[in-house]
């Protein structure tokens, strides 16, 4: 027999198994303008996407710097999550060449403008922080958070999906001067 313990476990992993599965599936399964070449390990990083405002991001933008684009969703506790261990270290290299793309994925545009709203309410605004929202999807099988390391040449160097990894700081910090 099974102790209320072990039943309480078991509910929270499912309950965590189907907000993780319902997170993951909020990808959407299309590819729309974002080639799987643009988002590829050793290819040139580029995407399609505009600024709360409407204006468009151009990935020159990011030219000379050591950049972590961060794809993620409002819907995604994991992504959330995220957010302010991002943010801490874009502040801590804000003397180096570092640059820092938060590209939102969700799929209602006001969702996201909210969420901008918000944080432009409690936190600063960083010089070298890009939030955009994408023009597309991202592939079949994404998992979110997706996160790219891209050199100061504007080349994908590593991809990692999933959990932020303490791999990722540890490739910024090898790459910067």
């Amino acid at each position: 027999m099974r102790s209320t313990l072990s039943l309480r476990f078991s509910r929270i992993a499912r309950t965590w198994l189907a907000l993780t599965a319902w997170c993951m599936g909020s990808v959407s399964s299309a590819w729309a303008q974002v080639p799987t070449s643009t988002i590829a390990v050793g290819a040139p990083f580029a995407v399609a996407s505009a600024y709360a405002n409407g204006q468009r991001f151009n990935t020159s933008t990011l030219d000379g710097t050591v950049t972590v684009a961060f794809f993620w969703n409002s819907n995604c506790a994991v992504c959330r999550d995220s957010l302010p261990e991002l943010r801490a270290n874009l502040a801590g290299w804000k003397t180096k060449p570092f640059s820092l793309l938060l590209v939102n994925l969700d799929r209602k545009a006001d969702d996201w403008r909210a969420y901008e709203k918000l944080v432009g309410q409690t936190q600063m605004n960083a010089k070298s922080l890009y939030s955009v929202r994408l023009d597309g999807e991202l592939p079949a099988g994404a998992r979110l958070p997706l996160t790219l390391l891209i050199d100061s040449k504007g080349k994908v160097l590593k991809r990692f999906e999933g959990r932020l990894a303490p791999e990722v700081w540890d490739s910024v910090a090898d790459l910067l001067p």
